[in-house]
Parts: structure tokens; sequence; C-alpha cells
């Protein structure tokens, strides 16, 4: 461990001891974090919807408590969705819980900072069955009932050290706390990559591992709402913009769609698009001959249809689970 990443580590061990001094155990509703050990995506945006749908297919009730990373309401807290309608902007509430909301009308989704006290709200005033952490894995101030753990098939940590040099937030011998590890984007990596991370990640933890996929299953018309279907995509000229941890993939699935990917864009994550900035793309693109905009759903929730004179479509996702019935079954009892 070199000295940027000792100094991180004791910084870490301090905030790690305070919060689990203060650790809070809610009765009433199940607690199960959604949460990784890097920094960057790792596909818990689709991994916590795919848990509610499936909680409340059950005829659980179910809610999302997550921090509203970028949202001027994360520090007081907020009530981002009551199940019936989307109550604040990404703006305000960030853009994860926004999605969230879109993307789940039924499911109530707080914020907070504090999530303790969000996930109090969640219970109390929804009367939530199971309370979902969106990257709860680090919040240690919150007894939980159920760690998932989601690492990238590919490079499961990173280069293997700690921040600021490396992308772990914590050390690798930390996911023993986790129930359950789910190897993201594993339709990305080689049978090798595969088997290595699951060798690597067994030194770690006896918690089942699990593979999955997020995989694109339509475009959504912005301005309307409508759904189109990828064969709208065929040699069509477009335009993509991003603001992902990982924003190469993003352009890869639309190129792998036999579109033809004439300009991109791409910030880094969390980035709050404005106006002028998707005016100005819209108007190279157009020039360049594309035909329509392309972004993703969470880059969606910030911006509006009308600030492009081309259509903007966003890219659903969805989480595609290897021997999902296991999974689901170590998660829900």
């Amino acid at each position: 461990m070199n000295f940027a990443e000792a100094i991180y580590h004791h910084f870490y061990l301090r905030r790690k001891r305070a919060a689990q001094l203060r650790r809070v155990v809610l009765n009433g509703a199940r607690i199960i974090s959604v949460g990784n050990l890097t920094t960057g995506g790792t596909g818990k945006t689709p991994t916590v919807q795919w848990l509610a749908r499936r909680f409340e297919k059950a005829g659980i009730k179910t809610a999302i408590v997550a921090r509203g990373y970028g949202g001027e309401y994360s520090a007081r807290g907020a009530i981002v969705s009551d199940g019936k309608t989307v109550l604040l902007s990404a703006a305000q509430a960030g853009d994860e819980a926004v999605l969230h909301a879109r993307a789940l009308p039924s499911t109530p989704v707080i914020i907070g900072r504090d999530r303790v006290a969000a996930a109090k709200i969640a219970i109390e005033k929804f009367a939530s069955q199971v309370v979902l952490l969106d990257d709860g894995f680090q919040f240690w101030s919150l007894s939980r009932d159920f760690d998932l753990v989601l690492l990238d098939a590919r490079k499961p940590f990173g280069n293997g050290t700690l921040l600021p040099i490396g992308r772990l937030r914590e050390p690798k011998s930390e996911l023993q706390r986790a129930a359950g590890v789910l190897l993201t984007r594993a339709d990305k990596a080689n049978a090798t990559q595969i088997k290595n991370a699951e060798t690597e990640i067994a030194r770690f933890t006896n918690a089942p591992i699990f593979g999955s996929s997020h995989t694109p299953v339509f475009l959504r018309e912005e301005k309307t709402g409508a759904r189109i279907e990828f064969a709208q995509l065929n040699q069509k000229r477009v335009a993509a913009f991003s603001a992902l941890a990982n924003n190469a993939d993003f352009f890869e699935s639309i190129t792998a769609r036999s579109a033809q990917l004439v300009s991109t864009l791409a910030r880094g994550d969390h980035h709050a698009w404005r106006e002028n900035e998707i005016q100005n793309f819209a108007r190279d693109a157009k020039l360049k001959g594309a035909q329509v905009l392309i972004t993703t759903e969470k880059d969606a929730v910030k911006l509006s249809a009308s600030w492009s004179e081309l259509p903007i479509w966003s890219l659903v996702i969805a989480l595609e689970v290897e021997n999902e019935d296991a999974f689901w079954k170590l998660i829900s009892t």
C-alpha cells in the first residue's frame, strides 16, 4: 500500500468506525442494499429496478432509498415519488432517483444523505415491507438484512488498489460482508475473464456468485414517451451523447444495432446537461447528417426534448440474470 492509499485507508477506517457506533436497526421492513466495492458504474440502477419489480410482482410493498447524489435536496431529504407521481426534478433529487421514479411509477422513492431517516419514511409513511438501498454497501449506519454487491465481470476490483490510486472504495477483504455477489456485464466478458473473476472473488467471500447482463430492450421517444423498436435504427444516421462512468459501452451498444454513429459527446458521470450544450451538439450533428440524437435513460431525465432540433431517443436497459430463479430465491427468502 503506497502513501496515498494509506492516507485514504486511515480516513476510511475512521469514517467506518464512527458510522458503526451509531448503527441503527429498523424494524418493520427487510432492508436490502445494492452496492459495489469500486467507483464507477457497475449497473446498480437496473439491478435495483429488477428487484423492485420482482418484489412488487410478488405482492410485497417496496420502496427505494437513495442518497440523491447531485440533487439539491440530498442533504435535507425528500420524497421523489409517492408511488403515484414523480414529485421532483433531477436537479432537485439527482438523476438516478428520478430515473427510478420514472421507470417504477408505483414504487415510492425517497432520497437523503441520512438514509436511516429516508428508510424510516419508507416504512412509516408508505408501509413498505422491503426497502432497497441504492448504493448502500458503504452506508454503515443502517443495519441490513441482505447486502448484494455488484462487480464488473471484466475487472471486478479495477486495478486492485484503493482510492485515489485505484478504484476500490474499500479493501477487497470487505467483500466478506456480502450475502450475494452479482457479476455484471458478463456478456462483455470472455470465459477466461469470468473464471478469473469468480476465482478472485471467492478468495474474499463465500457468498453465492451470479452472472448478469445489461441488455438494451427498446428506445423511448422523449417528446412523446413512445416506444421505438431497434429495427428503426438500422442504417439510421445518429448522434449519441452520455454522461456515464463508461461512455464507450453506451456508444458501442448503438453501433451494435446497425446504426451509423456520426457524432458523439461524452461527459463525466452525473454531469448536469445545459440547454446550450444540447442545442450546439444537435446543430453540429445535423450538419453531419444525423437524423436523431440518442442518449441514456439516466441522461434523459436531466434534459428536455425541446432543447434539440432533432428528436431525442433514450436507450432503455433491462437486467438479465443467469440462474434467475436461484438468485431471486436467495434474496427474497
